[in-house]
């Protein structure tokens, strides 16, 4: 009987235990991812530069008047800042959404592309747009801008989620090789296909780092929500092309789980 009970205490501790770290996994801290990153191409005048990603923002609040959101871009101390889609959605009105623009662009220039989410009915696509002219943020709809930073240049590109990667070659083609190029577009998945086309860089999101994240094994749901998808979370190399994917801000249908929340901050460096 006494061994009994104490199995019994023993597996009540254990599912204890597993049902506080489960419940500890739903937590979702505001943080800052960073990466360093050395690269062939880049430019002597470009390492150190400072790069800021928000994506899937979703018009989720952070403090009041998005404070603490602000506050943690600010820290970083960016040249940049990147947009990479779904900053409104069909569920929220622009209020987070414009008290974010009128703190971020007031710490660097901001660059803006398009998620599905811009596209649902009902979002306030629109209205977004007349904020972005408004705070002076710079929406890249399949277009190339020339940045030029400490006494040099690079590319940067956004290609629009309406258009997919399937007109890719139509609407803006192939990197400008006599520059270093960066690239902003909404899906991570589709990173093998956009890593064809010679940019030295890519931002992306959408996947919301795979929702559920489980541990060594990473992303669990893709945007399509099937699972394990390949490109869910951190830093990707293929045919001399690097991607970051965010896991973002915003929320989905599947609760995060060991996901916090982010914004990314990566610092180029000139590969020696």
């Amino acid at each position: 009987m006494i061994k009994r009970k104490s199995k019994l205490r023993i597996i009540g501790l254990i599912l204890l235990v597993l049902l506080i770290l489960i419940l500890v996994g739903f937590v979702s801290p505001l943080r800052t991812t960073r990466y360093n990153l050395k690269l062939d191409d880049l430019p002597e005048e470009m390492d150190g530069y400072r790069i800021v990603q928000i994506t899937d923002f979703h018009c989720k609040e952070f403090g009041d008047h998005e404070e603490d959101l602000i506050k943690l871009v600010a820290r970083a101390k960016p040249d940049v800042i990147f947009l990479t889609g779904d900053i409104v959605d069909e569920k929220h009105t622009t209020e987070n959404a414009e008290d974010l623009l009128a703190g971020i662009t007031e710490l660097a220039p901001v660059y803006y592309v398009t998620g599905n989410h811009e596209y649902y009915p009902g979002a306030p696509y629109f209205e977004f747009r007349e904020l972005c002219d408004k705070y002076g943020v710079v929406m890249l709809e399949n277009e190339t801008a020339e940045v030029e930073f400490n006494g040099t240049s690079y590319m940067l590109t956004g290609l629009d989620f309406v258009d997919s990667t399937v007109h890719m070659k139509d609407v803006i083609g192939y990197a400008n090789t006599n520059y270093f190029n960066i690239l902003l577009y909404h899906d991570s998945s589709k990173f093998n296909y956009l890593s064809e086309y010679g940019y030295d860089l890519e931002f992306a999101g959408h996947g919301h780092g795979g929702l559920i994240r489980l541990p060594i094994v990473g992303g669990l749901l893709g945007p399509d929500y099937r699972l394990f998808p390949k490109y869910d979370y951190g830093v990707y190399h293929e045919k001399n092309a690097t991607m970051i994917a965010s896991s973002g801000l915003g929320d989905a249908r599947v609760p995060r789980w060991n996901n916090p929340r982010e914004i990314v901050l990566v610092t180029l460096h000139k590969k020696k």
